[in-house]
């Protein structure tokens, strides 16, 4: 027995879906450069585009974006209980923790006195 063609044409469409968002995703995390957030958040030099520590604050991200409660349970249980769910969503938060990214911070301080203008005599 057949599926109709509606049924099979909605399943092959989620299932792109699905597809192409898990690509976007891995993509995200394994191949785009740490911003200036990220690098401050690892205390990384400025020349460096992947800081150790990038993929797993990237996931830790992406969890607690997507399903805080759930990982955190996970977490829990992979531990064998050693640490609570409340525990797990602490340690997740603390590691997805970025600092927001400014204007003001990223830019250098300037100074305001000196010459503006330069005269030849």
């Amino acid at each position: 027995m057949q599926m109709p063609l509606t049924l099979r044409l909605i399943f092959h469409g989620l299932r792109g879906v699905m597809l192409a968002l898990t690509i976007t995703l891995l993509g995200w995390v394994t191949l785009v450069p740490a911003t200036a957030a990220e690098r401050a958040a690892l205390n990384a030099p400025l020349g460096l585009e992947s800081p150790d520590g990038l993929l797993a604050l990237r996931i830790a991200r992406a969890m607690i974006h997507f399903a805080p409660e759930r990982s955190a349970r996970m977490l829990s249980h992979a531990s064998d209980g050693e640490i609570t769910p409340e525990l797990a969503a602490l340690i997740l938060r603390d590691i997805a923790s970025v600092p927001p990214q400014t204007p003001d911070a990223l830019a250098p301080a300037r100074q305001a006195g000196g010459a503006k203008f330069v005269t030849v005599d």
